[in-house]
């Protein structure tokens, strides 16, 4: 339900959808799993769970995933440090307070000692998308024994 950024394109990065548009869905008891984060609901459809999928999460999403105990679920938490997510939340033009509100709000929520079910840890820090990306897909062969 947030709003879109100048750089997304709708369908392709998220599904942006009304406020409104999203609570009749919970209604029809259409997602799998949500969550409330930073003030916008978050949600996968349950229609959109198979094995074809890579899903991005916040933990309490994820917990709704771990705890359903899906078959070939394989996680991975990309950690970064506060001072790269403000630098990312800056260089978008993020408005300065809501920034430091999200960084705290962030320290609770993202705390990796509270999430349990975490297949491998990605240090993002030093790394660009497509370095993550390499080392996910290397991780995840070997996982699945192909590698």
């Amino acid at each position: 339900t947030r709003e879109m950024r100048p750089q997304e394109v709708n369908g392709v990065d998220y599904h942006f959808i009304s406020f409104e548009d999203f609570n009749k869905m919970i209604e029809d008891n259409l997602f799998f799993e949500y969550v409330k984060y930073n003030n916008n609901y978050y949600g996968t459809l349950k229609e959109d769970i198979t094995d074809e999928k890579v899903v991005i999460l916040e933990p309490n999403g994820f917990k709704s995933y771990h705890n359903s105990n899906i078959p070939n679920l394989i996680s991975f938490f990309l950690s970064s440090s506060e001072n790269k997510r403000r630098e990312w939340m800056t260089s978008r033009k993020d408005d300065p307070i809501k920034i430091e509100e999200r960084i705290k709000s962030d320290r609770v929520v993202f705390d990796i000692n509270n999430i349990e079910g975490i297949d491998f840890i990605i240090d993002s820090d030093n790394s660009t998308v497509t370095q993550m990306s390499k080392e996910i897909e290397e991780l995840y062969l070997r996982r699945i024994g192909r590698k």
